[in-house]
């Protein structure tokens, strides 16, 4: 479990990832636009309801 809260759109996000994960990206992308893995600060656990597990997983490369 992670005391790390969610933001909204993760929370919301996680209805359209059943079984998967919800990324926290750190900017301004498109949805074409590649994302680099500096940028994902890290990503919650969803699980096959699409409601978030509590298991975070932060990213070591994330850079602020």
């Amino acid at each position: 479990m992670s005391d790390r809260t969610p933001p909204r759109e993760v929370i919301a996000e996680a209805r359209n990832v059943r079984g998967g994960w919800v990324y926290e990206i750190d900017g301004d992308f498109q949805p074409d636009q590649p994302i680099p893995p500096e940028a994902i600060a890290g990503a919650w656990k969803v699980d096959d309801k699409g409601e978030l597990t509590g298991e975070y997983r932060s990213n070591p490369h994330y850079q602020t």
